[in-house]
């Protein structure tokens, strides 16, 4: 195997890895910003959200980038011969 197959077998896998962390990143990331907006009314999570006022904000630009991340891959994996 010369370097040109050996580097192209590996993005390929990095895009096979990245094309199933990312769905799952997401989730976890949705699942968790509704967490926080709706368990406000619980002490420990209200408390924990007066902590960390720019929490919301950054799950909200990673799960931007992970969409953007994901979308990027399936347009490599479908612009690809």
């Amino acid at each position: 195997m010369n370097l040109a197959d050996f580097v192209q077998q590996l993005f390929t896998d990095i895009q096979g890895a990245a094309q199933i962390i990312a769905p799952i990143a997401a989730v976890i990331g949705f699942l968790g910003l509704g967490l926080m907006y709706m368990g406000s009314s619980w002490p420990i999570i209200g408390d924990w959200k007066k902590d960390n006022p720019k929490a919301a904000n950054q799950v909200v630009v990673g799960l931007l980038f992970v969409i953007f991340a994901s979308s990027v891959t399936t347009l490599i994996t479908f612009g690809a011969p």
